[in-house]
């Protein structure tokens, strides 16, 4: 390992305190200095392909290029999993650290190798300034991660931090303090995004997706409320919200040859003793049979305490539940555990669904997914199928399931119902 390296391993208490000696001295000249967060995109899809030890060989040699473009006084720490940082003291201004921003993308342009394989290195890079943005080590690193966060939301390769962010934490407070009105007030809505078989193209069902309409701010993203309502500790409440929505709506479906599922997203702290026999209630309460019932359940969620969300799921799927891993390959579960999910599904995560034809990355990798499924005789069903092409891509590729906007968007407790009753399939 360099001088300029002070961590290969996760360390982001080092770096500050590196940081902080830096900033001191760079108030003592009245120099500006600059810090850089570097983090590795598609991530989870390393995660998928690779094994533990590939992936660190590989940040390794991330670390190495990083570390051939420093100069002298630069220091460079890995601070997450796929995340670096970088600091420069005694920059001349912004555009100096633009500068180097560019220098590392151009030093990354050229893909790694590992084994026969070659991985491009996709980067975003958030940038914070002594003194202009903060004067302590840890804010900077705080705003430069927030430029970072700035940076994915605009597609862009890097961003000089903004009081943006600010302005959208102050956003998050407000909308924190409506969370309680709106649960009890009944503001969230089901809405249904179709499902259909990739094998005779009927509808079997549907996902139930949660929609906030605030009485002022109208309909609220997704994205924009879940991870309020993850942070105040409500997603329990809501989860079982959606779910007793969802079961009362089922009871009004069109009844089909094989009645058409629900499949709903359980929150992982849900994973308890008491959540077989809540769930049993709820299917009684509305006289909703166990197998109309999906519970989607995300591979990093079943992963978290395996030992006791296996067991719950067993229970579940004993009595006729059935279960499903979502958002599968974005999640870092061995074979050894995987192997003893109680799942009947696993459900690919539409960002490798997304750029499935595009990519030969993508496809290798829903291929693998697919063919895991099947060596375990589980079902494989696919989200975000955007295009017809891209449905029978998935078809040609063994998959059982998909759901998308070609086929339909998520739509309101009474359009679902109007679908599935004047349902043509679609062709592809």
């Amino acid at each position: 390992m360099g001088d300029s390296i002070l961590s290969l391993r996760p360390n982001r208490a080092l770096l500050l305190r590196y940081l902080e000696s830096h900033v001191a001295q760079a108030h003592r000249s009245e120099e500006q200095l600059a810090v850089l967060v570097i983090q590795v995109q598609r991530g989870a899809e390393l995660a998928a392909l690779f094994t533990t030890q590939s992936i660190e060989s590989l940040l390794e040699h991330f670390a190495a290029r990083l570390e051939g473009i420093c100069r002298k006084q630069d220091r460079i720490a890995r601070i997450g999993d796929v995340e670096f940082a970088m600091y420069l003291p005694a920059v001349l201004n912004e555009g100096h650290a633009l500068l180097a921003a560019n220098k590392v993308m151009l030093t990354l342009a050229q893909p790694f190798t590992e084994g026969d394989r070659t991985i491009p290195a996709e980067v975003k890079i958030g940038i914070a300034l002594f003194p202009d943005h903060g004067a302590k080590a840890e804010n900077l690193l705080q705003y430069a991660e927030s430029a970072l966060t700035e940076a994915k939301a605009a597609k862009l390769p890097y961003a000089v931090y903004s009081g943006r962010a600010l302005d959208r934490m102050e956003e998050t407070w407000d909308m924190e303090g409506a969370l309680d009105a709106a649960l009890k007030n009944g503001e969230f809505e089901v809405y249904y995004q179709p499902k259909i078989s990739l094998h005779d193209r009927r509808l079997v069902g549907a996902e139930a997706l949660v929609r906030w309409h605030h009485p002022e701010r109208g309909v609220v993203p997704p994205g924009h409320f879940l991870p309020v309502v993850a942070r105040s500790g409500k997603l329990p409440a809501l989860t079982w919200s959606v779910l007793n929505m969802a079961l009362e709506h089922v009871v009004r479906w069109p009844k089909t040859a094989t009645p058409l599922t629900v499949a709903v997203n359980i929150e992982p702290a849900l994973l308890g003793e008491t959540l077989v026999g809540r769930i049993a209630d709820a299917l009684g309460l509305w006289g909703v049979a166990p197998e109309t019932l999906i519970l989607e359940i995300t591979e990093t969620g079943v992963m978290s305490q395996p030992e006791l969300g296996f067991g719950v799921l067993k229970r579940l799927r004993d009595r006729g539940v059935r279960i499903c891993v979502d958002d599968f390959g974005t999640g870092y579960s061995s074979l050894g555990n995987f192997r003893h999910i109680p799942a009947g599904e696993l459900k690919i995560d539409r960002s490798f669904v997304s750029r499935l034809l595009a990519e030969a990355f993508e496809a290798r990798i829903v291929r693998s997914i697919i063919a895991l499924a099947k060596a375990f005789d589980l079902e494989a069903a696919a989200a975000g199928a955007e295009n017809f092409s891209t449905l029978g891509k998935l078809a040609a590729l063994g998959c059982d399931y998909a759901q998308g906007y070609c086929i339909s968007p998520p739509l309101p407790a009474e359009a679902f119902m109007t679908l599935a009753a004047e349902y043509e399939p679609v062709l592809y």
